[in-house]
């Protein structure tokens, strides 16, 4: 996928969007289906993008605008690949009825990766007006 101009800028979800219970499953039902976020793979997909950006020309700014500190990978997924690993095993994991996710997790910062990766990989993910909301006051995800 090649990024148009106004798209090369990209804000981090806030907690609030990331725990909200319905974008929660927003999040999680793009990401399940994704092979490239089976396992270790999926850490190695945000790594890569996160050394990848100044080449791909793309610019990760916080909600308030300023410009966001990439983590260092092992910060957020733990030293040994396999918690990690783990992990995104967990995230990915479908509860019985196969429409939600098993369980919910509450770590921002490696939320904040996958949707990162996701609005950076797999669609055009803007925030704006036009974008669902869950209620009147909440600013949604925003795919």
């Amino acid at each position: 996928m090649r990024l148009t101009p106004q798209d090369k800028v990209i804000f981090v979800a806030t907690p609030e969007q990331l725990l909200c219970k319905s974008c929660y499953r927003h999040l999680w039902s793009t990401a399940a289906p994704l092979t490239a976020l089976r396992g270790c793979r999926g850490i190695i997909s945000i790594e890569e993008l996160f050394r990848d950006l100044d080449i791909l020309g793309i610019e990760i700014r916080n909600p308030n605008g300023t410009l966001y500190e990439i983590p260092f990978i092992f910060d957020v997924f733990g030293e040994d690949l396999e918690s990690g690993r783990r992990w995104m095993t967990n995230f990915r994991k479908a509860a019985p009825n196969g429409i939600e996710p098993d369980s919910h997790c509450d770590c921002i910062p490696k939320l904040q990766c996958i949707d990162l990766l996701l609005q950076c990989t797999v669609a055009k993910y803007r925030r704006g007006p036009e974008t669902p909301r869950c209620s009147f006051t909440h600013v949604p995800l925003g795919w």
